[in-house]
């Protein structure tokens, strides 16, 4: 089901929650014959199936019309029939986002939050030193998702130059987290970019490059 959705900016922002089963997300699409056609072709995971579907359900819903993503050779998404509208595409558990903006390359992550009994490491502590420069700090999970999900969007948009997440991407020291705000980043292809980040129950997102 459509879970959010809201203009940011010059940028169209929706998340499909997948509470279908793979036959009635079919069931939304017109042309259900030649997405289940190419899903089951590309994917013998029921859950890659599912999920690849619902980036398509979530896609139709958007612009009321089912069209084709492609990938270029970078696997970024393409949307050839919409010459000049840029695509952005996450997942994370249960959920999908999209974004779409007729004026930049847009960048949008999302992270699922864990809920693991009291004691127990989550996954993104666990691969902190991976990610986490020595300038950067985050003393919750939260804060390291946000870590995570921030240098995620800006890779989608300026891709190979900062591919190095733990050395190429800077997060500026922050004040306490909201639910709701904006980070800065300092980056190696010489920019400050600013990532809007959201806090929901189950997951985090990023967006930027969302306005000029």
């Amino acid at each position: 089901m459509l879970y959010y959705e809201n203009q940011i900016g010059n940028t169209r922002v929706a998340i499909w929650h997948i509470t279908e089963d793979y036959e009635q997300l079919l069931g939304i699409l017109p042309d259900a014959e030649s997405i289940s056609s190419e899903a089951e072709t590309c994917f013998a995971s029921e859950k890659r199936r599912l999920e690849w579907t619902s980036v398509r359900v979530l896609l139709y819903t958007m612009l009321e019309r089912q069209v084709q993503i492609s990938y270029n050779e970078q696997g970024a998404p393409l949307l050839p029939e919409y010459e000049g509208l840029h695509i952005s595409i996450s997942h994370t558990g249960s959920y999908v986002a999209i974004a779409l903006s007729d004026k930049n390359k847009v960048g949008i992550d999302i992270e699922q939050v864990e809920h693991l009994e009291a004691g127990k490491e989550s996954r993104v502590e666990r691969v902190k030193s991976r990610f986490m420069a020595d300038d950067e700090q985050a003393d919750t999970v939260i804060g390291l998702l946000l870590h995570w999900s921030a240098k995620e969007s800006v890779f989608k948009v300026v891709g190979k130059e900062v591919a190095d997440f733990q050395n190429d991407m800077h997060i500026l020291p922050f004040d306490e987290l909201c639910y709701e705000g904006n980070l800065k980043m300092n980056a190696q292809d010489g920019n400050t970019h600013i990532i809007l980040y959201k806090v929901f129950n189950d997951f985090v997102l990023t967006l930027t490059n969302y306005e000029q």
